[in-house]
């Protein structure tokens, strides 16, 4: 029973510093870096379809628990969108931190663009890199 509660407190605990980092400065900052609107649209030789002003993809939508009453209503309404975009990455800071050899609570802006960007293992892609730079532009 100890264990787990120790557990406990240490999710929170990671969750509560994810959460402090990624400020309302930041969520704009990527809102502006990925230039969305409040339709969905497909995109790439994947066709992914991408919603709202951050540009989730259904399966960022259902990594973030499926907030929200659907996919395009959630990714449509900032509120939905915005807490959909901090529970990702509550859910896979911590890994973006062990992949750029970091503590979760030294995570960037940069680093959740990353992130967002190429999933759960977006920090460890190159690819992610050009975006995570541009950032730089709108946080200073």
């Amino acid at each position: 029973m100890r264990k787990l509660y120790s557990l406990v407190i240490l999710c929170l605990a990671v969750g509560l510093v994810t959460s402090q980092i990624l400020t309302d400065e930041c969520l704009s900052c990527i809102r502006q870096n990925k230039k969305g609107s409040n339709t969905c649209s497909s995109w790439s030789l994947m066709h992914s379809q991408t919603c709202g002003k951050y540009l989730i993809t259904h399966s960022f939508w259902n990594d973030c628990g499926k907030r929200g009453i659907g996919f395009s209503e959630c990714t449509n309404d900032n509120q939905c969108a915005g807490e959909c975009m901090r529970t990702y990455f509550r859910r896979y800071g911590e890994r973006c931190a062990k992949q750029l050899k970091k503590e979760p609570y030294e995570l960037t802006c940069a680093d959740y663009i990353r992130l967002h960007d190429g999933g759960p293992d977006g920090c460890s892609k190159r690819d992610t890199l050009p975006n995570a730079y541009s950032l730089g532009f709108c946080m200073d």
